[in-house]
């Protein structure tokens, strides 16, 4: 996540008057778990689902603060991707992959409840974890503080959360109903070249740095678990999870659409490519690793929808021949078992030695932002600020380096209780895998370090691989290494709990993992309360006087957007946004040789439409005097022949009729 203009303009408004009142209406959402029954199985099983969890248009973007936007429409839909695993002798497993800034423990918790009565996935086997785009919706995190400044606009907005966790319980229904006998295989490529160390000041300061070349000091690790189900003693890949470590900033803050970054085409390249292959339900779930300070290496100066998509491909196409090299390792012997816990660290701020600093604390640099992605003009090169500013004198304290925003003004703005401090820890042990889901961001260096304790403590258990997973089960800013957190970049402004954070989950995740090993899990009834800031971007428009649903331009193409991609693009009057249901699909392209007689147009053996990566729908922003929208659909790169007719196709919304673009061509 970068910098914050609106806590600059609060630390403003603070200084100047003396004073600082934030209204707010408070909702409380209440979690009442149940355990799940427990299933007996005579084989490991597996399924698979994904559920679409693009919100209408009007939600603010997370990920770049205040420097975002509020969102138009999407660019690419955004989804949850869910993988089931059960193995003989343990409760189900969930991963959760959503196209998401971060997971939350609230959604967590929320899905937990929902699906407990149903399924056999019990709440300390439910992994939600963001692949952390910078493009998509915020407001639903279990914070005040991230609800607060992830975004542009501050409150936890209970439609999306509702909406949000009722998509993803659905999923998990379903994957459970289809699960069959399965095998899995893991496995992993290296790829450098696609990402760099963006604080390789900061990376350099560790005490075991073996490089200081920004793309080698990166964490360049694919790792992937593929799932395969057996029925009719026949194979059928319906699952893949990816791990790999980028951040989600090759689209700019300036971007006012859903998006899934560069993850939208690692997915989709490996969806696709199975799609044609005859596994039409395959889903690719891509999380992100330890990425804190890996940021994509996109050319300078052409941050946008171009570079995520040049990177993204590229990757997807690794993905395809790392899946494919799985094929020959695949087992149905699995044992997959999970723990999770529950910790207030406001109550339990220490562990065997590590220590935490209580509160909370803001830096300076946080403000000032990245250097990629989103630094905050004037501020970003304003000494005390700008990245690498830190205190040489009175390092005392417990936030040692730190330069506090505000300084003792600042739990005036911040109130302790709004910060994350009931966090969530999980290990999930699948053979000789260790899934470590972490609800920080975590750099390159903090991992490997949380990875190696874990580890370490799991000696004797038959563990080989211990993997981080970054942004998981909650938001919780980020994670340096002590030596990093020195320098005061970024990533250390951010470190809100000290230069003790990185030591405090090393020693958290190795007690963890002592505990899985022991197979000391349960799972019992709890009750969760919290109060949090209220507001809603849901916007209710009243049913037009009369419906026009209608073409409303000739499609034009825009051939030089700057650094954006090439595209057509078409108006049409509709439903207002709260009746499209945009998590169902809307725009596909249709193509003719006559221009007569239309069908489906299909590239490379897929259909060509908003599911994919090139279909864009923006609501425009404009309700016309009898009610109704207006809204452009843009086709990019779009695949123009010679004697060969378009036409955009609106899907049918509440009974009403198609709607169709004239033809064009060529």
């Amino acid at each position: 996540m970068q910098s914050s203009k609106k806590f600059i303009a609060i630390i403003i408004l603070l200084v100047s008057s003396g004073t600082f009142i934030q209204c707010s209406t408070s909702t409380k959402v209440t979690i009442h778990y149940s355990p799940a029954h427990y299933e007996l199985s005579n084989s490991f099983l597996a399924g698979a689902s994904k559920a679409d969890i693009t919100p209408p248009p009007g939600k603010p973007l997370a990920g770049y603060s205040s420097n975002a936007n509020f969102a138009k429409g999407f660019r690419t839909r955004l989804y949850a991707r869910v993988i089931y695993l059960k193995s003989p002798l343990h409760n189900a497993i969930a991963l959760v992959q959503c196209d998401l800034l971060s997971g939350s423990s609230l959604v967590q918790q929320r899905v937990a409840e929902l699906v407990s009565s149903t399924t056999d996935v019990a709440y300390n086997g439910i992994v939600i974890a963001g692949n952390h785009t910078h493009s998509g919706p915020g407001n639903y995190f279990e914070s005040n503080f991230y609800n607060r400044f992830a975004s542009n606009a501050a409150g936890f907005d209970e439609d999306y959360f509702n909406f949000l966790c009722n998509q993803i319980a659905q999923a998990i229904i379903e994957a459970y109903n289809n699960r069959k006998p399965g095998m899995i295989a893991y496995g992993e490529k290296t790829l450098y070249g696609f990402t760099r160390n963006r604080s390789i000041t900061a990376y350099t300061a560790n005490a075991n740095a073996n490089t200081s070349n920004p793309l080698k000091a990166v964490n360049p690790i694919l790792f992937m678990i593929r799932i395969d189900t057996v029925e009719n003693r026949s194979i059928h890949p319906i699952a893949a999870l990816s791990i790999f470590s980028i951040h989600g900033t090759a689209v700019p803050d300036s971007n006012n659409l859903y998006s899934a970054d560069v993850f939208a085409y690692i997915e989709r390249e490996l969806e696709w490519e199975m799609q044609r292959n005859g596994a039409t339900t395959f889903i690719h779930a891509v999380v992100n690793g330890t990425h804190a300070d890996n940021a994509p290496n996109i050319m300078e100066g052409k941050q946008g929808f171009q570079e995520a998509r040049r990177i993204g491909v590229q990757i997807g196409h690794h993905a395809i021949e790392l899946f494919n090299e799985l094929s020959s390792k695949l087992s149905p012997h699995v044992d997959s078992k999970s723990v999770i816990q529950f910790i207030d660290v406001y109550a339990h701020p220490a562990v065997d030695g590590a220590t935490l600093c209580i509160p909370p604390k803001v830096g300076n640099t946080l403000l000032a932002g990245a250097s990629d992605g989103g630094p905050t003009p004037i501020i970003s090169s304003t000494p005390f600020f700008m990245e690498g500013s830190r205190r040489f004198i009175f390092t005392c304290g417990c936030q040692k380096n730190k330069r506090i925003a505000a300084g003792p003004l600042q739990p005036l703005i911040l109130p302790g209780d709004d910060f994350p401090h009931i966090l969530t820890f999980q290990s999930i042990a699948i053979n000789q895998l260790l899934l470590l889901p972490v609800p920080f961001e975590i750099t390159c260096e903090s991992g490997k370090r949380i990875a190696n304790a874990a580890l370490t403590a799991s000696h004797h258990t038959g563990i080989v691989t211990p993997i981080v997973i970054s942004c998981a089960n909650g938001y919780t800013g980020y994670c340096t290494t002590p030596e990093e957190y020195a320098r005061q970049r970024y990533e250390g402004g951010h470190t809100l709990y000290g230069p003790s954070t990185q030591p405090y989950l090393a020693k958290q995740y190795a007690q963890l993992s002592v505990t899985i090993a022991q197979n000391s899990m349960s799972d019992s009834s709890w009750t969760n309360c919290y109060v949090l800031k209220l507001a809603s971007f849901y916007k209710k428009y009243p049913m037009p006087t009369t419906i026009r649903r209608e073409a409303l331009s000739k499609p034009v193409y825009v051939c030089n957007p700057g650094i954006d991609e090439t595209y057509v693009e078409f108006t049409w009057s509709d439903l207002p946004p709260d009746y499209m249901e945009f998590h169902q699909s809307l725009v596909s392209i249709e193509y003719s040789t006559d221009g007569i007689q239309f069908q489906p147009f299909i590239k490379n053996g897929i259909t060509v439409d908003d599911t994919g990566y090139d279909i864009a729908v923006l609501f425009a922003g404009t309700i016309t005097k009898d009610g109704n929208a207006l809204y452009t659909t843009r086709w990019y790169n779009p695949e123009l022949a010679e004697k060969v007719y378009f036409r955009f196709a609106i899907q049918p919304r509440q009974k009403l009729p198609f709607v169709y673009s004239e033809p064009f061509n060529w």
